[in-house]
C-alpha cells in the first residue's frame, strides 16, 4: 500500500465541509430537474431514478466501500462523509477496489447524465429556460470539478484513494 500524504490536511473546516456539500446538492437538484421532462405517464420517472439513485450511492454505498478504507473515516474529511460513514459502517467493512468503480459510476451519473438528457431536449425542442438551466449546470459541475482537485491535493489519501485527482501532481 502506498504512504500516506504526509502534508495532507488532518481535517477540514466545517465551512468547507458546507460549501462542498452545497455544491453537490445544487448539482443534484439542477439536475433531476433538468431531466424532469422525460416523464412516462406524467411522472419524471428519469429524475426520480436518477436523484434516488444518486442519494444512495452517495451517501450509504461510497461511504461503505470508501470511507471505511479511509484515513478520515469517523474525521472531517472535505465532505465530512467519514463522519457520515461512522454512522452505518465499522471501519473497513467495505471495499476499496469495487468503491473505486461505484464512485466512477457514480460521479459520471451525476454529471454526465443530465448534460446528455439536457442537451438532447435542447436539440430536440429549444427552450430558453432549459439552456439557462443547461449553462448553470455546466458551471456548477466545473465549480465541483474544481474543488474535488483542490481537495484531493490536499489529502492525506492523495496517492492511495481511487477518486483522487491528485495522485501524480
Amino acid at each position: 500500500m502506498e504512504p500516506l500524504f504526509e502534508q495532507g490536511k488532518d481535517a477540514y473546516s466545517k465551512k468547507n465541509i458546507a460549501l462542498e456539500n452545497s455544491l453537490i446538492i445544487l448539482n443534484v437538484f439542477l439536475g433531476a430537474f433538468g431531466m424532469a421532462q422525460v416523464k412516462w405517464m406524467s411522472i419524471p420517472v428519469l429524475s426520480i431514478l436518477y436523484f434516488l439513485f444518486i442519494v444512495y450511492m452517495l451517501i450509504f454505498a461510497l461511504r461503505k466501500h470508501l470511507c471505511t478504507q479511509c484515513w478520515y473515516y469517523g474525521k472531517a474529511c472535505h465532505c465530512g462523509w467519514g463522519k457520515l460513514a461512522l454512522t452505518f459502517y465499522d471501519k473497513g467493512v467495505g471495499n476499496r477496489k469495487l468503491g473505486g468503480i461505484l464512485a466512477g459510476i457514480t460521479w459520471s451519473v451525476l454529471m454526465v447524465l443530465p448534460l446528455i438528457v439536457m442537451g438532447y431536449l435542447l436539440y430536440a425542442r429549444f427552450s430558453l429556460p432549459l439552456f439557462g438551466l443547461f449553462l448553470v449546470f455546466i458551471l456548477v459541475t466545473v465549480i465541483n470539478n474544481i474543488f474535488h482537485v483542490k481537495d484531493c491535493r490536499e489529502c492525506k489519501m492523495r496517492f492511495i484513494c481511487p477518486g483522487s485527482a491528485a495522485k501524480s501532481q
